[in-house]
């Protein structure tokens, strides 16, 4: 018959605990590297389409200024496919913190980046998310939020009677 020892049964479970303990500890902390860099990413997306949202109301704002007519001003994003393999989305807000561009990762809510878009208070400023909107140029076709890396991503303004119109699109090939 043979005899098993209590010492031996309770050594071997603390053996698989200690193992499972590592293992998991091991999780948690490369999880957390991971969040950490997904947010650094996050956060230059955001800052790259916030500054390209400034740059095209300021150029709207100056050529109004110049033209009659309503024109539409418009800049293709060179965004990464995704973000460590994650798929990213980006999106525009308008709320009591102002106006903001949203980069997230569907699904985990604690993984998002906000960059303000920098407006003069005097303009008047207004999202537009309805895709239906008609543009001046038809080859735009507005959008409530972009997946990131899709290579026809653009930002657009329209100045219609003072009132600057900004959203995000594709543009049509």
């Amino acid at each position: 018959m043979v005899h098993v020892s209590i010492q031996h049964i309770i050594g071997t479970v603390a053996l698989i605990g200690l193992a499972v303990s590592v293992v998991l500890a091991y999780q948690i902390i490369v999880g957390y590297v991971e969040a950490n860099v997904l947010k650094t990413q996050l956060n230059q997306v955001a800052e790259y389409v916030s500054m390209s949202f400034s740059n095209i109301i300021s150029l709207t704002s100056f050529t109004y200024g110049i033209l009659n007519e309503s024109i539409t001003v418009s800049k293709g994003l060179k965004l990464p496919a995704d973000l460590g393999g994650k798929i990213y989305t980006i999106r525009l807000v308008n709320d009591s913190d102002g106006l903001y561009v949203l980069a997230e990762i569907p699904g985990r809510s604690n993984l998002y980046a906000k960059s303000p878009i920098p407006v003069s208070p005097a303009t008047k400023v207004q999202i537009i998310m309805d895709e239906n909107f008609a543009l001046n140029d038809p080859s735009i076709k507005p959008k409530k939020h972009v997946y990131g890396g899709n290579p026809n991503i653009v930002v657009w303004c329209e100045n219609r009677e003072g009132v600057l119109y900004i959203g995000l699109g594709l543009r049509e090939a």
